[in-house]
């Protein structure tokens, strides 16, 4: 998988999250930024920079692959950066993906801060599940495609309906798109569009969410039956907001009106939490 790009993509829009990430100390307000070194005419895809003078400048590398130079590189890049300002103090963090991409080149490996990403998730998963950047990073992290397609569109309205500021949250949508695109690299974009199902908001309008709501009219299914309709309402309703409680789904199992089940399947397509969703009891029918 591409990653690298997506990383600096993620932590430029918030640097904050590298230090949520990491455990490292933070500075205060700072910026991430890309610097280029004509010396040696290369480029630092992530230089963080905190407002406070007094704070060091940050070279940090993503490695999702091997390199046997990696820390070659991030040493000369510190030097040439404290060089490039005024000789502000420097640190460096690599992040490699795992602990068999680090070539744990001496000596430089023992003053550069090192993580490994694996071991960096999971303890963000223990410590802050709702975190979204656990989220962000399923794609990546998750190995079951099942499970993956199973929670797709749950955890893009996780992200989508956070109260993360907008530039940021259009970053961390793009990257986690990209990333479920990739994992699913046979899907066209229907398919992705279809396990997504109530994360997009136009999706009713595409064939997707009319098949959705046509479901069971196709060959294998059983045209026209109330069964079949409910069924794509929980599963729906599944994806989007998880496990459906019992009591709800006895509700639901219970309604008799065709029309009335294909206006709740568009209603859970708009709204944004099952608070919104209300169901005419007269239409319902003891079993």
């Amino acid at each position: 998988m591409d990653t690298d790009k997506q990383i600096y993509l993620i932590f430029s829009a918030n640097p904050r999250w590298l230090f949520d990430l990491t455990g490292l100390e933070w500075p205060g307000p700072c910026s991430w930024s890309s610097v280029a070194f004509k010396a040696i005419e290369r480029t630092a895809d992530g230089v963080i920079s905190p407002d406070s003078v007094d704070q060091p400048l940050i070279v940090t590398e993503i490695q999702a692959s091997f390199s046997a130079d990696i820390y070659t590189r991030v040493v000369i890049e510190m030097a040439l950066l404290q060089q490039q300002n005024a000789y502000r103090a420097v640190e460096g963090v690599v992040i490699f993906f795992n602990e068999l991409l680090d070539p744990k080149t001496k000596p430089w490996c023992e003053f550069i801060k090192v993580f490994y990403f694996n071991e960096l998730y999971n303890a963000l998963l223990s410590a802050s599940p709702e975190h979204p950047l656990v989220t962000v990073f399923r794609p990546v992290m998750v190995a079951d495609l099942g499970t993956l397609k199973k929670h797709a569109a749950n955890d893009y309205n996780q992200i989508k309906q956070s109260d993360l500021p907008n530039v940021i949250k259009t970053e961390a949508l793009k990257v986690y798109v990209n990333w479920l695109e990739q994992r699913f690299f046979e899907y066209g974009k229907q398919e992705i569009e279809d396990m997504m199902i109530g994360a997009f908001p136009d999706l009713r309008e595409t064939q997707s969410g009319k098949d959705l709501i046509q479901i069971g009219k196709s060959e294998g299914k059983i045209e026209g039956k109330i069964e079949g309709k409910i069924e794509s309402l929980l599963f729906l309703l599944g994806m989007k907001f998880g496990p459906v409680e019992t009591k709800l789904q006895e509700q639901l199992e219970r309604l008799t009106s065709a029309d009335q089940i294909d206006r709740l399947i568009l209603k859970v397509m708009q709204i944004d939490s099952l608070d919104q969703l209300t169901i005419d009891k007269s239409t319902e029918t003891s079993k």
